[in-house]
């Protein structure tokens, strides 16, 4: 499994700040999809998602990256209101 940076409208995927590419092979890969979440989180990148590819595509999956948009809080954030709600 890849696990990639796309943009939703282009289906085009990372390759490097600020290059994109239509190219799987050459796209920029994460070692799990927290990395590519946070890359998303430290770099400021919204509306794209994360692509989780597998060699038989059926089985693709795409997560959007929603961290940074407004009025959106962060992960942890989110974790410790769902774990310390009364």
């Amino acid at each position: 499994m890849k696990v990639l940076i796309q943009n939703p409208f282009t289906l085009s995927y990372l390759q490097a700040p600020g290059k994109w590419t239509s190219n799987v092979n050459s796209a920029l890969a994460f070692k799990d999809s927290k990395s590519a979440f946070n890359f998303c989180d430290q770099h400021g990148l919204y509306d794209l998602q994360v692509a989780l590819k597998f060699p038989d595509e059926k089985h693709d999956v795409e997560i959007p990256v929603l961290s940074g948009l407004p009025g959106r809080q962060s992960a942890s954030y989110e974790r410790f209101q769902a774990t310390n709600a009364p």
